[in-house]
């Protein structure tokens, strides 16, 4: 580990699949236009063989050169064909050490590490494709013990864990708020099948088919809306099946170690002090329930993509307060709350109502079935009366607690010592009302680790300020 060496000869495939496809990526525009010229497409069906030889070489020189080494209290990776370079990550810039295992690396025994640092932006620092699974746990646990071999829990101390049940799975699938993101990747899969197949007139034809929906039936569009909503949802169910199968959850001393994944087997490590914020998340499906989501804001690209960042992805509310208190002591408070002034109401319902009717307007005049939009303002003054009900705000033990909902309520749990800056806002409506806006910011590699609440009494959030900075002095 202290001296130069290679990933596993499989990673060959994984640079050389790295390169076409960033290659692939800033040629696409230029190689379908050429694709639709019958005298450049014969030659680009025997360039492709010969560039394929040419990235496979390329790859191979990449992983001859590319070795990597632990040295003092840093890590440091060597890479590069035509130009040597070199990258040094000190031990105390390294927040979580992310173990992944595809398919085929598990044909081959073999796994991804992945470092993750504080600003190291939307990627990873630090990527070893192939490793075998002894070096990769070699390396994961001389990167959290700052240079030396982590020493081995006493055999009478048993790890606390947690795992994710089949049942549990299952109403955690089917209960995703990923429908948004399935009728998204729909959409892009249906953009792709017209860029190469243009004989099938895809966006034609569903063009075509909207017309005739916005002037057939209020039931037939139901129908289509039901039917397209059907099918985001089985998307969602199978995707979060495959993302979150196999979960478990150890608690090891002062870390945190989670595996999960159906087809790539993920193995993240996070140490407990990197931990600077918890946030419990209601889905609006999961509340009636008593189930909530656990999920974790650390200083690494880890959260980035949504799905690193849980901690546990389905607990029965009551069993919180116990979890917490197992998992992650720091963070175990009591989830009580001060509510927010009467006054505060009226912003949560205008919000929501206002953009709402003008919509349902819109509709009524142009559309021949509009009036249902008119359902519109209802929901949107609903939403906007759970927004305020559930927003609220406490001090406790040192720790400060923000509770909010767009769709699903949202509670942050942030010790006053993990918070970077606080910031108060008030607009010339809340000036007259003696009200103010509370945002929070969180230390993060991530920029949406922010917590917001609106409508707090302007006393309130300048106690709050007052008593952060009276902590710092």
């Amino acid at each position: 580990m202290y001296k130069p060496q290679r990933v596993h000869p499989l990673g060959i495939l994984f640079f050389t699949a790295r390169s076409v496809y960033s290659m692939g990526q800033a040629l696409l525009p230029l190689l379908l236009l050429a694709i639709a010229q019958p005298a450049i497409r014969k030659w680009i069906i025997v360039a492709i063989p010969l560039l394929l030889v040419l990235f496979i070489i390329y790859g191979v020189f990449y992983w001859l050169r590319y070795v990597f080494y632990v040295s003092g209290q840093e890590l440091r990776v060597e890479y590069g064909v035509m130009v040597r370079k070199k990258r040094y990550i000190p031990f105390e810039r390294i927040q979580t050490v992310q173990i992944t295992a595809g398919v085929l690396q598990r044909l081959f025994g073999l796994v991804k590490v992945q470092v993750e640092t504080a600003g190291g932006g939307k990627e990873a620092e630090f990527v070893l494709a192939a490793l075998p699974r002894k070096t990769a746990l070699e390396l994961q646990n001389i990167l959290q013990a700052g240079g030396k071999p982590l020493e081995a829990a006493p055999a009478e101390v048993d790890p606390i864990e947690y795992k994710l049940s089949i049942r549990s799975l299952l109403l955690l699938a089917s209960t995703s708020n990923g429908i948004g993101v399935a009728i998204s990747a729909l959409l892009v899969i249906l953009s792709q099948l017209d860029d190469f197949l243009p004989q099938l007139n895809v966006w034609v034809k569903i063009g075509t088919y909207a017309e005739h929906l916005a002037a057939a039936k209020v039931s037939l569009i139901i129908l289509a809306v039901f039917i397209l909503i059907l099918l985001a949802w089985l998307l969602s169910l199978v995707g979060t099946i495959i993302r979150f199968s196999g979960f478990q959850l150890r608690r090891e001393g002062d870390s945190i170690k989670i595996n999960r994944g159906l087809f790539e087997k993920q193995q993240l490590s996070i140490p407990l002090k990197r931990i600077q914020a918890v946030k419990v998340v209601e889905g609006l499906l999961r509340q009636p329930l008593g189930m909530v989501s656990v999920q974790v804001v650390s200083i690494s690209n880890t959260g980035v993509k949504g799905e690193g960042n849980v901690l546990f992805p389905l607990l029965p509310k009551a069993a919180l307060p116990e979890f917490l208190e197992k998992i992650a002591p720091e963070f175990s408070v009591p989830l009580a709350f001060e509510k927010l002034p009467r006054r505060a109401k009226r912003r949560y319902l205008l919000i929501n109502t206002i953009p709402a009717l003008i919509i349902a307007i819109l509709c009524s005049v142009f559309l021949p079935w509009g009036y249902v939009a008119f359902i519109l303002p209802l929901l949107g003054a609903w939403l906007g009366s759970r927004q305020y009900h559930d927003a609220g705000y406490q001090v406790e033990d040192n720790t400060l607690l923000l509770r909010s909902r767009v769709l699903g309520r949202v509670t942050m749990i942030v010790p006053r010592r993990r918070i970077q800056s606080l910031h108060v806002s008030r607009n010339p409506f809340q000036i007259r009302s003696g009200l103010s806006n509370l945002k929070v910011a969180i230390a993060s590699s991530n920029i949406a680790a922010t917590a917001h609440l609106k409508g707090m009494e302007k006393e309130k959030s300048n106690d709050i300020i007052n008593g952060f900075m009276i902590q710092h002095e």
